[in-house]
Order: structure tokens, then sequence, then C-alpha cells
């Protein structure tokens, strides 16, 4: 069973211009899977995901989400999944300490005893609020109260977490111990995630696969290295080469490397190195084919540099980009 399974989604919001956030979204997501919701502000991102934790009902469309119907069930939704929002302060009581907030929502997860006891402590530890536990949380930085509401929507361990914007307001140090939490939840404890964030390398570091929404609409879903193969993106690939006298030099033949466009070379430096650059659609099918071609012909490779395809190219590529599907 597909633990997110929806046709058709549509939400608009009323006015004198009736504004449409979503536009017929489809998305099955398979148990443990973490999808990054990627796309420029006012994509709709934040509108699915208030959808899929059960905040908001859909106009039109119809799915499921853990088994429960979205137009019907929405509050036993709620009640099965976790979610982190921007506004992280919702839900935190500035008059009961770190770790009294979490004693105070625990039992609201079902939690008692030593079982929670040992649950907040794992959390405050994993999520570096131990030295802070007994503070006022209007005495605590704004990434340390994200921490705190990522600690506890967590108590409750469930099967589904929506992460919208997760290592927003954190410093380095939060962003590294938010970015393993999300790993060691999905990988141990086979927690399907759901995570929306403006930061690329985030979302080529934790997620298996992306799904792209421009002005409502859903632009891409693949795989996280398909999506990065998917618009066929040129980069160069750069080597310099010990070889024979320049003149002799023979390039390799485009046609003979999957993935490569064309190549270009000239004579490099004094010590009669030859710079050779081929530009490639996928990088990670050339280079060792490229490499293979080097040995072959008996150079000695004495550098190479890869501008490869990050999500942020196919980002700027398919907010710029209209009708593409």
């Amino acid at each position: 069973m597909a633990v997110i399974d929806i046709q058709g989604i549509g939400k608009w919001y009323p006015g004198r211009r009736r504004t449409v956030a979503l536009e017929g979204v489809d998305l099955r997501l398979a148990e443990g899977a973490i999808l990054g919701l990627l796309g420029p502000n006012g994509a709709g991102k934040t509108t699915l995901i208030k959808i899929l934790s059960g905040l908001l009902v859909p106009d039109t469309g119809r799915g499921t989400v853990l088994g429960y119907d979205l137009m019907r069930q929405a509050r036993h939704i709620r009640a099965a999944v976790s979610l982190v929002a921007p506004t992280a302060d919702v839900g935190i009581d500035n008059n009961l300490t770190v770790r009294q907030n979490l004693v105070f929502w625990a039992p609201v997860y079902g939690l008692f005893g030593e079982i929670a006891r040992r649950r907040i402590d794992e959390l405050l530890a994993r999520l570096g609020l131990e030295g802070k536990a007994d503070a006022w949380p209007m005495h605590i930085s704004a990434g340390q109260r994200q921490r705190l509401a990522l600690a506890r929507s967590l108590l409750a361990e469930n099967a589904l977490v929506f992460l919208d914007e997760p290592t927003n307001k954190l410093d380095a140090e939060g962003i590294r111990s938010v970015r393993q939490l999300i790993t060691d939840l999905n990988a141990r404890h086979g927690v399907t995630v759901v995570l929306t964030t403006h930061v690329m390398e985030e979302a080529e570091e934790l997620c298996s696969e992306i799904m792209f929404l421009a002005q409502g609409r859903v632009r891409r879903h693949l795989p996280t290295d398909e999506v990065l193969r998917s618009l066929g993106l040129v980069r160069p690939i750069r080597l310099a080469l010990d070889s024979r006298e320049a003149a002799d030099f023979t390039p390799p033949d485009p046609r003979t490397l999957r993935g490569a466009e064309r190549v270009a070379w000239g004579p490099g430096d004094i010590r009669g190195r030859v710079l050779l650059t081929v530009w490639s659609r996928d990088t990670v099918a050339t280079t060792p084919e490229l490499i293979e071609w080097v040995l072959h012909q008996g150079y000695r490779l004495a550098g190479m540099e890869t501008e490869r395809v990050t999500l942020e190219d196919v980002f700027a590529t398919l907010s710029g980009a209209e009708g593409v599907h």
C-alpha cells in the first residue's frame, strides 16, 4: 500500500480574482521514501502539505494518506502524521521549560511514565537540546525553538512525517543534527518523510525522490538521480593530460562516450600538458568511459574536474520554463 496516493488534487482561494494554489496534482509515495517537495515561493508546496496532513480539505480530487480517505477522514490523518511547520513557535508554551513542553505533549501522543522520559531524553540529545532542557523557550534562540518544535512533533513516532523547511533558522550545527536525524528516522525506523526546502544541497543529500511544483502544477516527479538527468543539461568535464606533442594529439570521438555532446582541446601549460574538455549531458555516464579512453591511449591523467548538474540547475530551469511536464 502506498503511504500517499492522491489524484487530481486542486485547491483555490476565493477573492476578487480566484487564486489557484494547486491544480491536478497526482502523487503516489511508497513506504520508506524521502520526498523533496521543491518549487519557487507560491508554487503550492505548503498548501499541498496542509492537505496531506489533514489540515486543509482540497476542492477537487481524491486519494488516501496512510489508508485514510483525504476528503472524509481528515481527523484520522491528523492523528496519524507528524508535521513541523516554519511557524515553529506554534504549540510551544513559554510558561514551561523546554523539557516541560515535551512532558506536556507526551500524553497527547500516548506516551507515559518511563517510556515518555526515555523518548524525551533521546530527542533532547539527538537535537542538541540537552543543555537547554531547563531553559525557558523565550530565552533560547529561534533555531533552538525550531528544534524544540521538531522534537515535539517526533514524540509520537508516527510512520509519516511532514517537514516544512525543517532547517530554517538553524545554524550549521543545528542543520547537521536535523539532517542526520531525518536520515536516521528513515534508515533505522522506516519513517516516510515529505519535506520542503529551498536548499538544493539539502534535497540532494536527503531525498530519494523529488517533486517540482510551479504555479500549483507538478513539473517533475522522479528519483533524485533521474531528475538531475531529465532535462539533458550539458556540463563540462575538464582533463589535464601528459601527452605526446600537442600537434599529435587526437581527442576522443564524442559519439563513443555515453552522454558526450562535443569535445574541445588545446595545448596546456609549459609542461606540455593537453587540456581536454568534454561537454556531457550525463557526466556520471561519461566520466568512467572518458577515463578508460585516457588509459587506453596511454596518457597520464594529471588532473580532472567536473561541473556536474545540480538540483539548483534543474530548479532554475523548471522554475523558468512554462509548459514543462
